[in-house]
């Protein structure tokens, strides 16, 4: 019934105030007066696009969708998904690149195996979802996916490839297997004339968990180095999966 272009502007400064400040802070501190605008930005358009949002006769994003525990928790698992996905394949190219020294051609050979694991993954999950909803394999995916993340804490300069290759298809394996179960829980809290809505809540979810985990990533890198960046990286990305995980068995539960 319209574009909502108020709102878009707000959720837009919303969240390029946050990724602003995460990226900034590594390399000028939490104190910079540009880390401090970019959180200060965040923080007034929040709540504008909140009251915005509340106040439209057509909505951008209806409010109302959160009222489902089932709908806002799934939200936060795509949150919580692309942030820890999205973080180690910002991470992982420039650890091949500067800690093994590996160029660009071999640094994707390096990560074929994790990119090979979604197209096996996906289908699977569909067809377990099918038959069981999609909450178990939400919540094996997860458990997959952050035992993979976690895998990554002792590599270092001298770690064998060969010991990465779990972690690597582990990783790309649970997100493979989460993302359709989840697509379809979101859908499913919805009503079905809100399904683009919930859609679109749910991919716009995703894309803001990349967003703050390659703005997390660069901030813990700046500010540490490459290798303990990466390690707290994999430490934020795997408890968000294991917390996703809870999420998805606690408060995907149907109700009574």
């Amino acid at each position: 019934r319209g574009l909502d272009a108020p709102a878009q502007v707000a959720g837009a400064l919303c969240l390029a105030g946050l990724a602003a400040a995460l990226i900034e802070a590594g390399a000028r501190g939490w104190g910079s007066p540009v880390v401090l605008g970019g959180l200060a930005l965040f923080v007034l358009a929040l709540p504008t696009f909140l009251l915005l949002e509340r106040r439209a006769s057509a909505p951008m994003l209806p409010l109302g969708l959160f009222a489902s525990r089932r709908f806002s928790a799934s939200a936060a698992i795509g949150v919580l998904l692309n942030l820890g996905f999205y973080g180690l394949l910002f991470v992982v190219p420039l650890y091949f690149q500067q800690v093994r020294h590996l160029d660009a051609m071999e640094t994707g050979l390096a990560m074929l195996p994790m990119a090979l694991m979604p197209p096996i993954a996906s289908p699977l999950s569909g067809w377990v979802a099918a038959r069981t909803g999609p909450r178990p394999p939400m919540a094996y995916g997860l458990i997959i996916g952050g035992i993979g993340l976690l895998s990554w804490l002792p590599a270092d300069a001298g770690t064998s490839y060969w010991a990465l290759l779990v972690p690597l298809m582990l990783t790309g394996f649970g997100t493979g297997f989460t993302m359709p179960a989840a697509t379809a829980a979101i859908m499913e809290a919805a009503p079905p004339e809100l399904g683009g809505a919930a859609s679109a809540v749910f991919n716009a979810a995703r894309q803001t968990g990349s967003a703050i985990g390659v703005a997390l990533v660069g901030t813990l890198v700046a500010g540490g180095g490459l290798v303990p960046g990466l390690h707290a990286d994999v430490v934020v990305g795997g408890l968000g999966f294991l917390i996703a995980a809870a999420l998805a068995v606690f408060a995907l539960r149907p109700a009574q």
